[in-house]
């Protein structure tokens, strides 16, 4: 049983900023889950993600408790300070997009350069325009009904790498596999990477850019405070990434580093949806070149959509392990959930296990309900010998195994405990 405690603003800064567990548990000592007579484990747990940094919905429970961006940020972020950056380019590495091509949509004033100072203003009539690479080197090409035909550029057939494509609009449409496509603002180059193999790299504006990542990361209708204070950590992270980049890109598209749609999304039948929306905007300009920095640097601002009302340590003395009383104080679906884990997941992603038995959570990590998020277990079982097997494995394993998202109800985060099979664990 959760119990629901209203808090106020001024009081949920202090819980937060105590470095002191709240309500966090000694680690559990191990509690055996007996495979369940239907094959399938019924399990409730707290958060969604990794639980590091800010929680996007601890924000928004911090927003409709009146508390600033601002106060939020630092909070989540204890012993960063604050700065404000210059709005400059930012490298985004297209992970969707064809390992062989770039290929855009034409447009009026669309324009191919080279690296050798090529420069060719693209004619009216194609249907797509390409960079396509082969084991000899990278060329434009245009379409025409069914047929790509080789175009050059400045009399050249052979284009030197990287091949940029630029818009007087200042919008590029990348067309990815199956024909669907992206508005992208900035340009779209696309290097050479290896016989025949390119990465395709857009380069625009960090304001621009935050465009496209911060509706996508927190929900367009959410509070002001909350939308602003995503946009500092959004913005944020992109500094501390573009920071410690290597030669091609800073940072890349998808939720590997924070996801970034662009601004508009068609789709093969020519659907347009927008990704940009007025109340994000809005949010990126009241916070306009806003970070966080630690050292004199840009801080590495994790988040993650909720951490169940228990935060996690990170790889940085201000990502710390603390009670949240933000995350739950809005009808956050994330706070609390329901799962269900089949025993063939298990087998199925340790088949060493062989015919599962039994699962042992052995450690916790002190802080919240059950003893806290799982960090080892053990799988016990037999193989098709009848021998007994012993499988070590992560409380992320376990929701890696059945992940929500590929499954409508599968497990969220590795805070997490088994309701049949065995009774539930003492705290």
């Amino acid at each position: 049983m959760r119990t629901t405690v209203r808090v106020t603003a001024g009081l949920a800064v202090a819980v937060l900023a105590s470095t002191g567990a709240l309500v966090g548990c000694t680690p559990s000592a191990s509690a055996v889950y007996s495979r369940p007579a239907n094959g399938v484990f019924t399990v409730i747990g707290h958060g969604w993600g990794h639980g590091a940094g800010m929680s996007q919905w601890g924000a928004q429970g911090a927003a409709a408790a009146g508390v600033s961006a601002s106060t939020i940020v630092s909070t989540y972020y204890p012993g960063t300070q604050a700065a404000v950056l210059p709005n400059t380019p930012i490298r985004v590495k297209l992970t969707g997009a064809s390992s062989s091509d770039l290929a855009v949509f034409p447009a009026a004033g669309l324009t191919v350069s080279d690296g050798a100072g090529r420069r060719l203003v693209l004619p009216a009539g194609p249907s797509m325009w390409r960079v396509h690479a082969d084991s000899t080197g990278q060329y434009l090409q245009r379409l025409n009904g069914a047929n790509w035909t080789q175009v050059p550029v400045s009399g050249s057939n052979r284009l030197a790498s990287p091949v940029r494509f630029t818009d007087t609009a200042n919008v590029v449409s990348v067309v990815y596999p199956w024909l669907y496509s992206r508005d992208y603002r900035g340009s779209v180059a696309s290097y050479s990477v290896g016989t025949g193999q390119v990465m395709n790299v857009l380069t625009i504006n960090m304001e621009d850019y935050l465009r496209g990542v911060v509706p996508q990361e927190a929900s367009p209708s959410w509070y002001p405070a909350a939308l602003q204070a995503q946009a500092i950590a959004a913005r944020s992270y992109a500094a501390q990434q573009r920071s410690t980049a290597g030669p091609l890109y800073d940072i890349c598209d998808s939720t590997s580093c924070q996801f970034f749609g662009g601004s508009r999304l068609r789709s093969s039948t020519g659907t347009v949806t927008p990704i940009e929306y007025p109340s994000t905007d809005a949010a990126i300009r009241a916070t306009a070149g806003a970070i966080r920095t630690y050292g004199g640097k840009p801080a590495f601002t994790q988040f993650s959509s909720s951490n169940g009302g228990y935060s996690t340590a990170g790889s940085q003395p201000y990502l710390v392990a603390k009670a949240d009383p933000w995350d739950g104080a809005t009808a956050n679906p994330m706070h609390t959930w329901s799962a269900t884990l089949p025993v063939s997941a298990l087998e199925s992603r340790y088949p060493a296990v062989g015919r599962f038995l039994r699962l042992k959570v052995i450690q916790r990590d002190g802080n919240g309900d059950w003893g806290g998020r799982v960090q080892s277990v053990v799988l016990e079982g037999v193989d098709g010998a009848g021998h007994a097997t012993s499988v070590n494995a992560t409380g992320d394993g376990i929701y890696f195994s059945r992940m929500f998202g590929y499954y409508s109800d599968g497990l969220r985060s590795n805070w997490w405990t088994i309701t049949n099979g065995a009774p539930l664990p003492t705290k």
